[in-house]
């Protein structure tokens, strides 16, 4: 398998920024960034945020509304406040160099044992594994694993078949091949076997189970939710709200406040919108309201034409008809 696989990987392998030119601090901000998002959604987003900050100690002196805005677009925030929070942490604790153990990358806020094994495999070219959804599709088709993939049990199956085949010397080509694979052939529907360099040997391909596996578990069902959304404006000023950290949505997001914000009254329907957050399905109505007599702190004038820069959220940029 191994050999057929790097060939394959070096032959076949995409051109994506981070692999041009590989350091700890650009492969991490990749694996965060795909993280749950596409590769075509993740490559401009990703060479303009190493624009705005190429290295370590420029997104740790970053605030988080500036780390926010070159994150918009990209969804699931905490991601970027936690490359935030991590940055600082290796300035402060690791004298701004990216640590090369996996206890101390462990210990990096929003880091969890898939990205340590990527970033040392990768960037320092130390033999740990990998196991995300794609390699988790691959090694389900290929070993005929029929269990229910987000079970603990088969979860510790498969951390121990991606341990035992981690290439020593190519670490880092290996996993790479591996997510490439599930990424490119290995599709979750109609996978691309005929394309496949290690098919001859998976027990999927033999047993003509390729459109079974991975055995999938029940989808859980939508959560249908209503937001009204204040459009407060005045004196070519709007006002946006401070969402807290005890959101259930967007937490210290800035956005349009909504009724049990203010004490004021919505007006006339300006817009409807629809969103998923995970299993959540948002309709949105923003409807025009009259400025309020008191402001909380949380409230805060802008200036019409500068209000995207603090909207940074797609559901607000909906909203706004961007």
């Amino acid at each position: 398998m191994k050999k057929a696989l790097l060939d394959w990987y070096r032959r076949r392998r995409r051109d994506l920024p981070w692999r041009r030119r590989v350091s700890p601090y650009r492969t991490w901000v990749s694996e965060i960034m795909l993280q749950q998002t596409t590769v075509a959604a993740v490559v401009p987003k990703y060479e303009r945020f190493l624009e705005r900050f190429p290295d370590l100690k420029a997104l740790a002196a970053a605030s988080e509304d500036e780390v926010l805005r070159a994150w918009s677009g990209l969804g699931y925030y905490s991601r970027a406040r936690n490359l935030l929070r991590a940055a600082q942490k290796i300035v402060s604790e690791h004298g701004g160099e990216f640590p090369s153990d996996f206890d101390s990358i462990l210990g990096l806020p929003g880091i969890g044992r898939y990205t340590a094994g990527a970033i040392l495999s990768i960037a320092f070219g130390k033999a740990y594994p990998v196991l995300d959804g794609n390699v988790m599709r691959v090694f389900a088709r290929y070993f005929g694993i029929r269990k229910d993939l987000k079970k603990a049990e088969t979860k510790k199956q498969l951390w121990a078949s991606a341990e035992k085949l981690v290439d020593r010397g190519q670490p880092g080509d290996w996993n790479q091949a591996l997510m490439e694979l599930g990424a490119t052939v290995c599709l979750p529907e109609s996978p691309d076997c005929g394309a496949c360099p290690v098919s001859r040997d998976c027990a999927a391909f033999r047993k003509n189970w390729q459109d079974e596996l991975p055995v999938s578990p029940k989808r859980r069902d939508f959560i249908e939710l209503k937001w009204t959304c204040l459009w407060i404006e005045d004196a070519g000023k709007v006002l946006l709200w401070k969402r807290s950290a005890q959101e259930r949505f967007l937490k210290g997001h800035w956005g349009l406040p909504e009724p049990r914000h203010l004490r004021v009254k919505p007006g006339r329907l300006l817009r409807k919108e629809r969103h998923t957050i995970t299993h959540h399905k948002i309709a949105i109505e923003v409807r025009a309201a009259q400025s309020p007599k008191t402001f909380p702190k949380e409230a805060v004038w802008v200036p019409k034409d500068r209000i995207s820069e603090r909207l940074v959220s797609s559901l607000w940029l909906k909203c706004l008809g961007s």
